[in-house]
């Protein structure tokens, strides 16, 4: 339970792609700075970790937002982006555990899981290849500030990768907006991407197996003609 990116990656990354991945997200750290994002490293504390082997950051632990009690386990709305105080965020849908939220805010505490996008990934810690050889990883944010973050190294990555890195979120098109107003603002290529959403049937485990709908939403390259 909680706002979660996955996503299905190849167990290595060719080291010049992933330095060009890192060069163009190291580009963004000022401008999510300046926009009130401020990284850490994966536990919440010192610096975020970027190197030629792996990106890696959450929130601050110690952020100095107030806190607000009302604010469980919050969730945007369908047409939340953006951030704010937490005073301010709570929405209408709210069912005592699921927070519905108008923008993005913390509770006293910006870091929430750690996102890692490590060059080589240690497959003992990974169930088998999909169908195309890729692997699972997935993050939850907790729709932090940091989330921003999270979906610009997503698209950063998308943008390199192509069909070798796909990306499923919880988040519609207003929740990447801000994502992708950065890296168009900054790297020159966010408008390229947009959630598409498709509803699909579910097979889940169970003696019999049941069946549910499941609206999948992915990020996909709106105009892939025009890439470099």
């Amino acid at each position: 339970m909680g706002y979660t990116h996955s996503w299905h990656r190849p167990a290595i990354i060719a080291q010049d792609i992933f330095d060009a991945i890192r060069l163009d997200f190291e580009r963004l750290i000022l401008p999510l700075a300046d926009a009130g994002i401020a990284l850490a490293g994966g536990l919440g504390e010192g610096a975020p970790e970027i190197s030629d082997q792996v990106i890696r950051f959450n929130g601050l632990n110690e952020c100095g937002h107030p806190t607000n009690d009302e604010i469980v386990i919050p969730y945007p709305s369908e047409r939340a982006e953006g951030i704010g105080p937490s005073s301010t965020a709570l929405d209408e849908g709210s069912d005592g555990l699921i927070t519905r939220v108008k923008h993005r805010c913390c509770n006293g505490r910006c870091s929430y899981e750690t996102f890692s996008l490590p060059r080589s990934l240690d497959l003992s810690r990974h169930r088998d290849p999909d169908e195309h050889g890729l692997y699972v990883d997935f993050v939850k944010t907790g729709f932090r500030p940091y989330d921003v973050a999270v979906t610009s190294a997503l698209i950063i990555a998308k943008r390199y990768l192509k069909d070798r890195f796909m990306i499923a979120s919880d988040g519609t098109d207003h929740q990447w907006a801000d994502a992708r107003r950065i890296c168009q603002s900054v790297l020159g290529y966010g408008d390229w991407f947009g959630i598409v959403e498709e509803q699909i049937v579910e097979e889940w485990p169970g003696d019999p197996p049941r069946e549910r709908d499941v609206l999948l939403r992915t990020l996909v390259e709106l105009n892939p003609a025009t890439l470099a």
